[in-house]
């Protein structure tokens, strides 16, 4: 009995396969040439042969001179006998074969192979298939949806920080803008739809941006993408929003954060009204905050229930010294948090560190936090329980 073939749970849909589409219109272009290079071939290769022929002439030599003779020929560039004996047979042969060859092999074929390239738009469509073939190769990726003045900056950091990301925008009449912006990967389609998202990779990226003048399209785009990836931890959704109830709304269906732009830049005014910033010390903060500096950076880990840091002191699990960050701060389960902490700060289970230093010290950060979570930690407690009572 033949199994059935499992269907994903956002349905059965196929992903639009964008390298296979320009890939097909590629090989059609090239297929058009088929009669223009089999004409050349052919008329080449019969010249070669009858020269052959005439002459009793089969060696590599007489045929390398007979298939100059012949392109030669063919192409009017000049004239030079490649035979040696039945020179009146030779010449009426060549004579006749300008007289029939030249216009069907060189001029039919020479100008249906231009007349192929000239209109045939071929090196944009290869541009696109290679374009399409490396984004297939994408994974932890950011999917951008809508090109405008919001996700302009939004991509300006991402390419700043060498952070891959595919575009998705509907309108077609802006790809000059796109290209002379910079993006690397782009497709021109509607992004609410689940072909459309998995065509450009969804189920391997790492997020989505969508930034709609209207709610009601990024809501579309918010549903559709937390449909294919329902798990918010491993997929992150970030939308705008014209009010705050349509951000709550976004939030319900499955928006991670939904910013509200005039929210965002009121309450930016009034941080400056109440907090008269140095110089110097809103600058650096706001650059860390907004990701324009590539040098340094914030990230929060949480401490896994697993992880055998629990316990321990700052000071004795050397994470500064194996990894080049720094731990700025830790938020306790109830929410408080210990600003600057001493090495002498236990860390406990539920906490969040916010670690402080340069990308590649994160990641290292991280790494280190991962290694210490150990899998069968429970178990090992009711190990050490038992011993115990016995």
């Amino acid at each position: 009995m033949r199994k059935k073939k499992k269907v994903p749970h956002y349905g059965n849909v196929k992903p639009i396969n964008y390298q296979a589409i320009y890939e097909e219109k590629f090989y059609n272009i090239l297929f058009q040439l088929r009669f223009p290079l089999m004409t050349v071939i052919f008329f080449t290769t019969l010249s070669v042969l009858i020269l052959m022929i005439i002459n009793n002439k089969a060696d590599g030599v007489h045929v390398l001179n007979y298939f100059f003779h012949t392109v030669i020929t063919l192409s009017t560039v000049g004239y030079t006998e490649g035979y040696d004996g039945n020179i009146s047979l030779n010449r009426f042969f060549s004579s006749m074969f300008i007289i029939i060859g030249f216009p069907i092999a060189y001029l039919y074929g020479l100008v249906a192979t231009v007349n192929v390239f000239m209109n045939s738009n071929i090196q944009e469509i290869y541009r696109y298939w290679r374009m399409y073939k490396e984004m297939n190769k994408l994974k932890g990726h950011y999917i951008i949806v809508k090109f405008n003045d919001i996700t302009k900056e939004t991509m300006r950091v991402l390419k700043r920080r060498k952070i891959k990301f595919v575009l998705i925008e509907p309108d077609r009449s802006k790809e000059e803008e796109i290209r002379k912006f910079g993006v690397d990967y782009y497709v021109f389609d509607e992004p609410h739809k689940r072909e459309v998202l998995l065509g450009v990779g969804i189920l391997d990226a790492k997020g989505l941006v969508t930034a709609f003048e209207e709610n009601t399209q990024d809501i579309a785009v918010i549903v559709t993408a937390r449909l294919i990836r329902p798990d918010k931890e491993n997929f992150y959704i970030i939308s705008t929003a014209t009010n705050e109830g349509a951000a709550e709304k976004m939030k319900l269906l499955g928006a991670n954060e939904v910013i509200v732009p005039s929210v965002t830049i009121g309450r930016r005014i009034a941080s400056y009204i109440l907090h008269p910033p140095s110089p110097t010390i809103s600058k650096f903060l706001e650059k860390i905050a907004y990701g324009e500096r590539t040098d340094i950076d914030i990230i929060e880990i949480k401490i896994d229930e697993n992880s055998d840091l629990i316990g321990k002191k700052l000071k004795d699990i050397h994470m500064r010294e194996e990894t080049g960050a720094t731990v700025v701060a830790i938020i306790r389960a109830d929410g408080k948090m210990k600003i600057a902490p001493s090495g002498n700060t236990e860390i406990q289970e539920g906490d969040s560190l916010l670690v402080l230093g340069h990308p590649k010290a994160l990641r290292r950060a991280e790494d280190f936090f991962e290694r210490h979570i150990v899998e069968d930690k429970d178990e090992e407690k009711e190990q050490e329980e038992v011993k115990a009572n016995d």
